[in-house]
């Protein structure tokens, strides 16, 4: 009972010292040793979550974190790590800006404003297959979809609110929170993509068009004309005629280590009798290396095409400080909670109760959707939490990517209604709106995908 006490102050602490911009990887990190030496004080020995012990339950205590950033770096950290920098180079290269040439093409022809809205929408699901980053991808969408979306008689709030929406589901090789759902599940990316992901996915996609056509529409007609919309509509139609091209070709390299991820697992070449398994780092590799080739062709400048490459590594640098970072201080603040006793604890009290898993879910899902509001982030939440999951979904006899997927969902639900999330924060900016307002004409559709993702966890997930 103590531990569980210390664990809720412990959790109540790291709520609030984040929520005042504290550095997340530092808190949970911090948090992480605190409560496994309140295990050793307790008597809990934290050798029980390594699988060689020091001899020493002291130094146990930093064997734990050892572990840790030995097995995240050599494994999730540099999938991570090298997706971000194969991302920095196809920014680089204005390949996503090709990808939204040719996907975003047949949108011209779309002539009712709403539904070229929810066309959008879905080219914005496209694109961030290939550009997993939030606040990037709506940085890129206010510089191509948006002016099309402008120009095509669209209400700057819509088009900003279609756009602020975009990364509400987490899909892509490239997401942190959907990679290390899969590496916590002990499945290959592509599976927990395929046989769960896509499960849900479109559900929700339908439930957010259907409710972003409407909602937009009613506080269109609420709000009235949008002041200085005309001489806005006037530039970007003026700037089309003077946009640079880029060569089309490009749009296939951010969707090349897709493919190959797609393709060459046992899920989808497994059928056919091959035992081929390719994963994240080497697909990069191969695709970073096809890019160049495309750039040197396009060029015939080898010293430049090569100093490109400088820009992959720094993206990789970036992910190292920035995403892996947080992952290892929320994987050692699980080790702790899990020493120390409270997901036992919390489990038996479920039990004790007659409630089962659904419930538990629920519970946790509500949480990481507040947190992921109040934060700003899905990034922090989730990788706190998610390194509990495997006992709690070993005890409950359910698979751990069966808990692991709402939970992932509601991070993105919760950062998609924050007025703090950077990108939400950027996009508003760049189109001179509140964040605010953004939000609240959003609340509707995100709301709605919160009460459907319920009942497709109760229904087709557990």
């Amino acid at each position: 009972m103590l531990g569980l006490i210390i664990s809720i102050l412990v959790i109540v602490w790291v709520g609030w010292t984040i929520a005042k911009k504290g550095y997340a990887a530092a808190i949970l990190l911090i948090a992480g040793v605190v409560l496994l030496t309140c295990a050793v004080l307790l008597g809990s020995d934290p050798g029980i979550v390594l699988k060689k012990p020091t001899g020493s339950i002291f130094f146990d205590i930093y064997k734990v974190v050892q572990d840790v950033f030995s097995s995240t770096l050599g494994g999730l950290g540099l999938n991570i790590m090298i997706m971000g920098g194969f991302a920095r180079y196809m920014d680089t290269l204005s390949a996503g800006r090709a990808l939204y040439d040719v996907v975003g093409g047949p949108l011209k022809y779309i002539k009712s404003p709403y539904l070229l809205a929810c066309m959008g929408f879905i080219v914005t699901q496209i694109i961030g297959m290939a550009i997993p980053s939030a606040a990037g991808l709506g940085l890129m969408l206010m510089v191509t979809l948006y002016p099309v979306l402008i120009r095509a008689g669209v209400s700057r709030m819509t088009a900003v609110c279609i756009i602020a929406a975009s990364r509400f589901f987490d899909l892509g090789p490239g997401s942190a929170n959907c990679m290390l759902a899969a590496r916590t599940s002990g499945i290959e990316w592509a599976e927990y993509f395929i046989n769960w992901q896509m499960r849900i996915y479109f559900p929700l996609l339908i439930t957010m068009l259907v409710t972003q056509y409407f909602t937009q529409k009613y506080w269109d007609k609420r709000e009235g004309p949008d002041e200085g919309y005309e001489e806005l509509r006037r530039q970007f139609q003026q700037e089309a005629t003077t946009e640079a091209s880029v060569p089309k070709i490009y749009a296939l390299l951010p969707l090349v280590p897709l493919f190959i991820l797609l393709i060459f697992n046992p899920v989808v070449i497994g059928r056919y009798g091959y035992n081929i398994k390719v994963g994240v780092p080497a697909a990069i590799v191969l695709s970073t290396l096809i890019a160049m080739l495309f750039e040197f062709i396009r060029t015939r400048k080898g010293y430049e095409v090569l100093a490109g490459m400088k820009s992959f590594f720094e993206g990789m640098g970036k992910q190292f400080a920035v995403v892996v970072s947080l992952i290892v201080a929320g994987q050692v603040f699980g080790k702790g909670l899990i020493a120390i006793g409270a997901v036992n604890a919390l489990i038996t009290g479920v039990e004790s109760l007659g409630y089962g898993v659904g419930f538990l879910v629920l519970l946790m899902s509500l949480v990481i959707g507040v947190v992921a509001f109040l934060m700003g982030s899905g990034n922090a939440p989730f990788f706190s939490f998610a390194s509990l999951v495997p006992s709690i979904a070993s005890k409950f006899g359910v698979h751990s990517a069966d808990v692991l997927l709402p939970l992932q969902t509601m991070t993105g639900f919760g950062r998609t209604m924050s007025p703090v999330t950077g990108a939400i924060v950027a996009v508003s900016g760049i189109a001179g709106v509140s964040p605010f307002h953004v939000i609240k004409r959003n609340l509707i559709p995100l709301l709605a995908c919160v009460l459907v993702n319920f009942v497709l966890t109760y229904t087709i997930v557990l």
